[in-house]
């Protein structure tokens, strides 16, 4: 994909960009490339993996230009096909990032002729960098054997949250590399997040390693790429670009993310020394630098592959030198990698028409956790490495299945325990089966009426539980804080690891026989700095867990204004530093009304980095249907008329004089009308919704705000 397409690139929804102060101005910056600082945040971790780098680059440079001397002196006047094995590893949830295979190979093949100088636009090169863009004698091949020697078509789906890719956990996240001394290995990925030190909130399109930054068969010797920019019918220029640094080039500006800075030199002599372009495409005859190569006056290599301007379509003699330089070198097993018993272990001459590899996902965000009797869930096939013509699911524990021999099917689950689903998958070449369990959970209702539940227990409370997804520290009874009681639940943030998940579930709720019944808690926390961006979610659900719903999700920022504010210090909240919130206003909450089996969870996940502060909860609170009644009754709270086609009337009586609040959301959350603030004496009063029809046809939650009592009522729009 050309650096003018991805600045273009109608996924991310943004405007058309032709320079970076125009990008600066978006809410998420570009990022074409992120090896450099991504070998930085390496060096700075392992001061000795600097040391190491700059030997093997040291090496290779001369190599580089003992295979120059030798081109010279016409000993290797046309070298051989250097051929490079390549697996894809697509990461993903079951979301559009698990692109097709065909998309796979048709970015291939257009890189393909990117190195072979034989795609369409090769001809249109600027003079004088024409002439020197040669055929590299380079070609990346798919696999058609893995390192265990089974039959591959080389693009592999894995199912993992790993597709949401986070740079900062080098050490765990290339779990699926093949040897790399072996296989060049692509992950596509749903997302890159940066790491703290380096590209803020950009997109990060892609990124590698330079040989010689990991140790010789390290797994993160890979490149990551994110998935939407190899879609849209769009060339893939920039995989090619990522492909170019495995290759051991260089930008054209030298050794930084960060084109226009300064005058910079990528060591080749036949690219001129360049300020280097972001998104522009300026003449390639107008100097930007002063250049240390006399032949390279007046000239700038705008359209080269690895600079980022808008027009990117050669590389030049030298540089295709210095990747067959690479290939031939044994620094991170380069060579190897092209050596012909490689090739033949690796199949690259093969058809890769293998057997199908068996896969499937719940289509309820892929989890596997379900009421009995109340649930039927999806499951949807998502195999790969070869065409299915055939489907066979098979359940255990009396589960039903509607549609056995087909590539999507409904199942019932009855039973309460564990359920096994297979899937058996076939084609010509033979068949296989992979199997999931899915939890059958009992949603009877233990809460029938309302509660308050402020862990006083001496332990956690029954029916209570707690999920520590990453290990380590987790949600715990304490005594160091409360709002009612003596206790209250906490998330040590102090010793949190880096984007760690935990979550507190409650027991199950009956809100179908308490109708118009309200949840509430009370929360206490400390964001540790003004960028610290923990993540803190209450959601719901009604299938004993299989989904959930959020009905609380504010940014941090909020819930430091709310409580606690901003610092390091072990955050112990005093009594003015707890929050109460409501989540029965939330527009996802009435579509629990009906449902006699809810579960509520408290989510939290650690800020990047790790080590933040605390966030307590206490005092959760199911408000008896009665009490609701009672207020509403009370208050004689009515709208009308409802449904509408203008405006409405709410209506209520007032014992007492009152501060009263009305806002007016829509279903998505989304306040569409300015909150009306009132103070009213004892006596009727009424309050118009809608007074000038401007509210578009839909459905409406109009909210009112009394004495720190919240009622709600639905309105429609007709």
């Amino acid at each position: 994909m050309k650096i003018k397409n991805l600045l273009n690139h109608s996924i991310l929804s943004l405007a058309v960009l032709s320079s970076l102060t125009v990008m600066a101005q978006e809410t998420r910056k570009i990022q074409p490339c992120n090896t450099y600082a991504a070998m930085e945040d390496v060096f700075a971790k392992d001061p000795s993996a600097k040391a190491r780098y700059e030997a093997s680059q040291a090496k290779m440079y001369q190599e580089y230009l003992d295979y120059n001397a030798s081109k010279l002196a016409n000993k290797t006047a046309s070298g051989p096909v250097y051929t490079v094995p390549v697996v894809f590893h697509i990461l993903h949830q079951g979301g559009p990032e698990n692109i097709s295979d065909q998309v796979i190979i048709n970015a291939l093949s257009y890189i393909n002729k990117d190195y072979a100088r034989a795609n369409t636009d090769a001809n249109s090169t600027s003079p004088p960098f024409d002439a020197s863009y040669i055929d590299s004698q380079i070609q990346i091949m798919l696999a058609h054997k893995d390192p265990n020697g089974n039959c591959t078509n080389g693009i592999v789906h894995h199912q993992t949250p790993l597709t949401n890719w986070n740079q900062a956990n080098n050490a765990t996240n290339y779990i699926y590399t093949w040897d790399p001394t072996k296989y060049m290995n692509v992950y596509i990925v749903a997302d890159i997040i940066p790491t703290g030190t380096v590209t803020g909130n950009g997109i990060i399109v892609g990124y590698t390693f330079k040989p010689g930054t990991w140790p010789t068969g390290a797994s993160q010797d890979a490149i990551v790429y994110r998935y939407d920019f190899l879609q849209n019918g769009t060339d893939p220029r920039s995989l090619t670009h990522e492909m170019g640094h495995w290759f051991n080039l260089s930008h054209t500006w030298g050794n930084t993310n960060n084109p226009g800075v300064a005058c910079g030199d990528d060591g080749i002599t036949d690219t001129p020394v360049t300020l280097g372009e972001f998104g522009n495409c300026p003449a390639s005859n107008v100097a930007t630098c002063t250049q240390t190569n006399a032949a390279m006056n007046g000239l700038n290599n705008v359209e080269n592959i690895m600079n980022y301007s808008g027009c990117p379509k050669n590389f030049t003699t030298l540089q295709t030198n210095t990747m067959r330089a690479a290939l031939a070198s044994s620094t991170s097993g380069r060579s190897n990698v092209v050596s012909a018993a490689n090739l033949i272990a690796a199949d690259v001459n093969g058809t890769g028409i293998c057997a199908p590899v068996s896969d499937f996902m719940s289509t309820a965000a892929g989890d596997y956790t379900v009421c009995s009797g109340q649930t039927i869930v999806t499951f949807k096939d998502y195999s790969y490495n070869a065409a299915v013509t055939s489907w066979s699911w098979a359940a255990s524990s009396s589960a039903t299945i509607t549609t056995p021999t087909a590539s999507t099917t409904n199942i019932y689950f009855p039973t309460v325990g564990t359920t096994t689903v297979s899937l058996t998958v076939t084609n010509g070449q033979g068949s296989n089966t992979s199997s999931r369990n899915v939890t059958v959970i009992d949603g009877l209702a233990t809460e029938t009426v309302g509660f308050v539940e402020s862990f006083e227990a001496s332990s956690l409370p029954p029916n209570w539980s707690i999920q520590n997804w990453s290990g380590g520290t987790t949600w715990a009874q304490t005594s160091s804080a409360a709002s009612d009681g003596a206790f209250s639940m906490i998330i040590n943030g102090n010793l949190n690891t880096s984007l760690a998940e935990d979550v507190l579930v409650s027991p199950v709720m009956d809100f179908e026989n308490n109708a118009n019944c309200v949840l509430t808690f009370d929360y206490a926390y400390k964001r540790k700095t003004t960028s610290w961006n923990d993540i803190f979610k209450v959601q719901l659900s009604n299938d004993c867990g299989g989904s959930w719903k959020d009905v609380y999700a504010p940014s941090a920022a909020v819930m430091a204004t709310n409580s606690g504010g901003v610092g390091t210090g072990n955050f112990i909240p005093t009594a003015s530093q707890w929050f109460t919130q409501d989540v029965s206003s939330h527009p996802n909450y009435f579509s629990f009304s009906s449902s006699p089996s809810v579960l509520c969870r408290f989510y939290f996940q650690e800020a990047n980095g790790g080590f933040g502060n605390n966030i307590y909860v206490d005092k959760v609170n199911l408000i008896t249907p009665s009490g609701i009644n009672e207020i509403t009754k009370h208050i004689k709270l009515n709208l009308y008329p409802n449904p509408t086609n203008g405006s409405s009337s709410l209506n209520f009586v007032l014992s007492d004089a009152a501060n009263v609040k009305v806002t007016v959301m829509d279903i998505a959350g989304k306040i569409v009308s300015p909150e009306k603030v009132y103070d009213f004496g004892s006596g009727n009063h009424s309050v118009t919704i809608n007074e000038n029809a401007q509210l578009n046809k839909g459905i409406y939650i109009v909210n009112l705000e009394y004495n720190g009592t919240k009622l709600a009522k639905k309105l429609v729009v007709e």
